[in-house]
């Protein structure tokens, strides 16, 4: 990968001192590289040990670009170099199986990186032998449920996971001025045996009622 991202570099030195009749053959995947390194866009690495954490951490350190840390099931290992490096993570799922390059899974990981400072996100996960994802509701439960306060855990699914994506100025918070799409239950959202009473989208109420 280090060794992509220098051809990338190099093909941009070339994009930009050579004249039209002599610059390089366009090459799709070197621009992209280079839009990575240009900070244009980031890149996700998703990575679940320790020393493919480091490895993602040492690329971002010595090229600068954006870069947001995918799955990170080994992260409470690292938490300072974490920190330092101003990381977001997007968690795996709670309850993620605990097997092969995850088998060092926590259920306290979301409570541990949260109370250093790092900014996080819960995601999903996908079960490729079902096939399926699992209900990111529920993966917050658990973490609430594992020393992630309330407030916390909906955040990782909703205004800090708008954050990390930079798209916070439309979704992820009820705010005037954002997009209208709203789940209302008669309890709390992370109690299985809570309801869905109304949906809105785009401010327009789609559904309304219990079910």
């Amino acid at each position: 990968l280090r060794q992509e991202f220098l051809k990338a570099k190099d093909y941009m030195e070339k994009i930009k001192k050579e004249k039209d009749d002599k610059k390089p053959a366009r090459d799709l995947k070197m621009e992209i590289l280079a839009k990575v390194l240009s900070g244009e866009i980031f890149a996700l690495f998703t990575v679940q040990r320790a020393t493919e954490i480091m490895t993602a951490l040492r690329l971002q350190q010595e090229f600068g670009f954006k870069m947001i840390l995918d799955g990170a099931a080994e992260s409470y290992l690292l938490i300072d170099e974490i920190k330092k490096s101003g990381v977001p993570v997007i968690i795996h799922p709670t309850m993620i199986r605990s097997y092969g390059e995850t088998k060092n899974v926590s259920l306290e990981t979301a409570a541990k990186l949260k109370e250093a400072g790092i900014m996080i996100a819960l995601q999903s996960g996908y079960e490729g032998y079902v096939p399926k994802t699992r209900i990111v509701l529920f993966e917050a439960a658990i973490a609430n449920a594992n020393g992630l306060s309330f407030e916390d855990a909906l955040a990782t699914i909703t205004i800090d996971a708008a954050k990390i994506l930079g798209v916070d100025n439309r979704i992820g918070s009820l705010e005037a001025g954002k997009d209208a799409d709203i789940v209302l239950f008669d309890g709390n959202p992370f109690e299985y045996t809570s309801h869905v009473c109304t949906v809105i989208i785009n401010g327009k109420i789609v559904k309304e009622n219990c079910f």
